[in-house]
């Protein structure tokens, strides 16, 4: 057995990966109309047209191997705003939505209502007469799965697809508890798909970051005067470079995590309301965008490793194989180090710290923690089965995560987004 075999730990080997960035195209006149236009063609709206240089700016600085499209004109429009070569495949389509396409959302509802919620609960009817949710979730998983299969190791795809198809991708890694936990994902929104290790890890999530800090969907909800949480995982440490299990470790921003931090602050700006975990490099990183102080709060400590603090994935699968094995091979949930926190406490610790704590009104509030602690908390609200929430990748560095308080419960909005990091980062991967 080999280490390469352990993907869930804080700091898995690194091994080449592959990488599928999914993208919704820009906002069509049907979506200003709010129609059912899955397969109808039709132009973009001015402000989609408008918002595509944005987009293109920044996917432009991205390295790709591949850009494909659906060969739908909305899709194939949002493709050319990044890419003078790209690839059109048919299996990328909008779902078939049979008679209803061209017909309004209301009109639907209106004369066709029972059919219509039957179709979005009983997955194997048809909508519409078209395809159903079961035939287009099928189709949307064997198109990415086809893609990863033709991408060599560390190679990059891009896809411009639409939002339905979108969903099905979506639901492998956010799948719902008796309800959808993630809106759809917004016009001209980014979500990063990677193969690490045999498995695919969702590493963001709508995230419209050229648009603004703020995406539409968190402005919405406190518009309509939702709580919105803003998760940010605190700046690079040097144990993050030595890939130490740093844990409750009270390790300091390094020079690099100070620059993250402060390039957070210029581009998401400060926020009156702030919690933070009390170890140093969340504290730190409160600092560039808290506007009225910090409020420590214990429950969003990272978790506790145990006997393993501190040492690296290497030091503890030498000293430790069985529990190691136990634990990120068959599924186990073993307090780590012997003596730490298991995964399942990690995550009922920060859900319950996170619904105590006294949200701001009217703009988000900024949570400053950890990579683990985070992605626990974004996996509770799926239905996901995993052991220690190995279909999310942990957040990069000083990303934002933004969380709806909503009265059905909590509400993904997006994931893993660090627009701020780009410039410096992305362009060299």
């Amino acid at each position: 057995m080999t280490s390469n075999e352990f993907i869930g730990v804080p700091y898995p080997p690194r091994a080449s990966t592959r990488e599928i960035v999914l993208v919704r195209h820009a906002e069509s006149q049907g979506n200003v109309e709010a129609r059912w236009h899955g397969r109808t063609d039709g132009p973009l709206s001015p402000a989609g047209e408008a918002s595509l240089e944005a987009l293109g700016k920044r996917l432009s600085h991205w390295k790709f191997d591949v850009v494909i499209s659906s060969p739908l004109t909305r899709a194939r429009m949002t493709a050319a705003s990044f890419s003078n070569e790209v690839v059109i495949d048919d299996e990328f389509v909008e779902m078939d939505v049979g008679r209803w396409e061209g017909r309004t959302f209301a009109e639907v509802e209106g004369d066709q209502g029972d059919e219509l919620h039957a179709a979005f609960t009983d997955w194997n009817l048809p909508l519409g007469g078209g395809e159903s949710l079961l035939e287009v979730g099928r189709r949307a998983r064997r198109a990415v799965d086809r893609l990863f299969s033709q991408l060599a190791e560390g190679q990059r795809a891009a896809v411009v697809t639409h939002g339905g198809l979108l969903q099905s991708v979506l639901h492998r890694h956010l799948p719902g508890r008796g309800r959808r936990v993630h809106p759809i994902t917004s016009n001209t929104g980014i979500n990063r798909i990677l193969m690490q290790s045999g498995r695919l890890r969702l590493a963001a999530f709508n995230d419209t970051g050229h648009l603004g800090p703020r995406s539409q969907v968190v402005v919405s909800h406190l518009e309509e005067g939702t709580p919105v949480l803003a998760l940010v995982r605190h700046g690079r440490t040097r144990a993050n470079i030595e890939q130490r299990w740093q844990g409750h470790g009270d390790w300091d921003l390094d020079e690099v995590g100070a620059r993250q931090a402060e390039a957070l602050g210029a581009w998401y700006g400060r926020s009156p309301t702030v919690y933070s975990s009390p170890l140093k490099r969340a504290m730190s990183t409160a600092g560039h965008v808290a506007l009225d102080g910090i409020i420590s709060v214990d429950g969003l400590r990272e978790m506790d490793m145990g006997e393993w603090e501190g040492l690296t994935s290497e030091e503890i699968m030498t000293g430790w194989p069985e529990m190691m094995e136990t634990i990120y091979r068959h599924g186990v949930d073993l307090r780590r180090g012997g003596t730490g926190e298991s995964w399942g406490e990690l995550t009922s610790r920060v859900a319950n710290t996170l619904a105590d704590l006294q949200p701001a009104s009217g703009e988000p509030t900024v949570v400053v923690a950890h990579g683990g602690a985070i992605r626990s908390y974004i996996s509770s609200l799926t239905d996901t089965r995993d052991s220690h929430s190995e279909s999310l990748h942990t957040p990069p560095n000083t990303s934002v995560s933004h969380v709806a308080l909503t009265g059905r419960g909590p509400e993904l909005l997006d994931y893993s987004v660090a627009t701020h990091l780009e410039s410096e980062e992305m362009g060299k991967s």
